[in-house]
């Protein structure tokens, strides 16, 4: 009897733990698309085209086009898989839109306490800064996250690039 229950235990411990991770890839993954979509629809919030753009706008989508650019080049550069460059890419833009959605719920119940209720007119008063922070911290995160080559290759390279490394001026035979 005991084999049995150990048996569906373990049965319903697999599944609540895939369960369990398909809704965190599926949350997350949302998340990030909703971030990903917002951010071309912030720059074209007036439906004016081009025209609507200001420099500030046109810069900072370059360089989140080059961020994300150079986050998936050096992936595939360190022969990273498609799924682990997508799942840290994922991760990142969602952590970064919630730690900036933290900090503003902060501000909205700063605002509460202060005024008692909370309108559209608070919503609307910085919504540009709102938006250009959400995207600039999304950069940065980005940017942060990008995996990185290793400084040397071995115990050795590391070694003799240390600036106090006492190699006792030895020179080959040939140079003496």
């Amino acid at each position: 009897m005991k084999s049995v229950f150990n048996t569906v235990d373990i049965l319903f411990g697999h599944f609540a733990h895939g369960f369990i991770i398909v809704f965190l890839y599926l949350a997350l993954s949302l998340i990030a698309a909703f971030n990903l979509v917002s951010i071309p629809l912030y720059f074209f919030e007036y439906d004016a085209g081009l025209s609507d753009l200001d420099l500030s706008e046109v810069g900072l989508f370059i360089i989140f086009a080059a961020s994300v650019w150079r986050f998936f080049a050096r992936c595939f550069a360190l022969n990273w898989t498609k799924w682990k460059a997508l799942k840290r890419f994922v991760f990142v833009i969602a952590f970064a839109e919630l730690f900036f959605s933290l900090f503003f719920s902060f501000y909205l119940i700063i605002e509460l306490i202060d005024q008692g209720v909370l309108g559209v007119a608070i919503l609307d008063k910085y919504a540009d800064i709102q938006s250009f922070l959400s995207i600039f911290i999304t950069i940065i995160a980005i940017y942060a996250s990008t995996p990185l080559p290793n400084f040397y290759k071995s115990k050795d390279d590391a070694a003799s690039n240390l600036p106090d490394n006492d190699l006792k001026n030895e020179q080959p035979a040939a140079m003496s």
